[in-house]
């Protein structure tokens, strides 16, 4: 008996390995630099900073920030958890230039290939709408806090 039914392939849907290498490499750069000297580059007022692959320099803090967003907002959409505790420490560690613990050192060389992994598995619409959400909320906080 032949198939009615006719053949319709499905959509290749691509891992986005780059788009999570050009979110997370500036970050393993960051680790690099703390394990290669115990330092991060600051800016004259002391703000850690890192810089993109485009030679744009940014507040690592906020980066972090915006990354730990990102990940919380695809974990809670996928029920699935994320481990971005460490990344919120890191955060908050750079904020107020404290020194790291070796602790949570360790942890973030488990949690950041595991975020990473999950990211570049994502969908490329997902991760846009993720995004674009990601920049709505900074902008209404920033609304809300200017007079």
């Amino acid at each position: 008996m032949r198939r009615r039914k006719t053949y319709k392939p499905k959509p290749v849907r691509t891992p986005l390995i780059v788009g999570a290498q050009l979110v997370f490499g500036p970050l393993q750069a960051i680790m690099d630099q703390l394990d290669r000297d115990g330092t991060v580059t600051t800016n004259a007022q002391g703000t850690a900073m890192f810089q993109d692959g485009d030679g744009n320099w940014y507040e690592t803090p906020t980066a972090l920030e915006g990354i730990i967003e990102h990940c919380d907002m695809w974990a809670a959409r996928h029920n699935k958890a994320l481990p971005t505790a460490s990344l919120a420490q890191l955060a908050r560690f750079l904020r107020f230039g404290m020194n790291l613990p070796e602790s949570l050192m360790q942890n973030l060389h488990q949690d950041i290939p595991r975020l990473q992994a999950a990211m570049a598995r994502g969908n490329a619409d997902d991760m846009v709408d993720l995004l674009n959400q990601v920049q709505i909320k900074a902008e209404l906080e920033q609304a809300a806090i200017q007079p």
